[in-house]
């Protein structure tokens, strides 16, 4: 009973963070980034990690890029929660050392949406279907909830084409 009561909290609350989310999603659209999984994967995955955490996670790749800058390449950043060595992976930036320049990419929506896009490209998940296997491709295994939300978000964002300016 716990865990439903708990699951159930779970998803009022996801279904706020998507309503709130829904301008950065529709300007994401209204810019030609329109992939329903890159889309559903940054929902699930800012919900996870509110803004608060990532900017700890900044302050952190700050001070660990001057003290144990091997150390770097394992944090998580920016809405698609990529690590940083994933992000060089991809092309979207030059190195996981920060930098001003660095965090500006990384705390972009429109990059985020790019890299976990290319991320999922190189795993040939961009149109998968199954939310098990696409939360198993970008999160490397099945994360308890995961898919379910990956569903959840998908749905949303096909419920809500993008507008064309006229």
């Amino acid at each position: 009973m716990r865990d439903l009561n708990a699951t159930i909290a779970r998803e009022a609350r996801f279904r706020r963070h998507l309503r709130r989310l829904q301008p950065v999603l529709e300007r994401l659209r209204a810019g030609g980034r329109s992939e329903r999984n890159v889309l559903a994967i940054l929902a699930v995955e800012s919900f996870y990690r509110p803004r608060l955490l990532r900017a700890l996670e900044y302050v952190t790749w700050a001070a660990i890029s001057v003290v144990a800058p091997a150390a770097a390449r394992r944090i998580s950043v920016g809405m698609a929660q990529l690590q940083l060595a994933n992000w060089v992976t991809v092309g979207m930036i030059d190195s996981t050392r920060f930098s001003r320049e660095r965090l500006r990419r990384v705390r972009s929506a429109e990059a985020s949406f790019d890299a976990c896009r290319r991320y999922l490209n190189a795993r040939d998940a961009l149109d998968e279907r199954d939310a098990a296997a696409l939360s198993r491709a970008y999160a490397g295994g099945e994360r308890r909830h995961f898919a379910a939300m990956l569903d959840q978000a998908r749905g949303a964002s096909a419920a809500r084409p993008a507008r064309v300016a006229v």
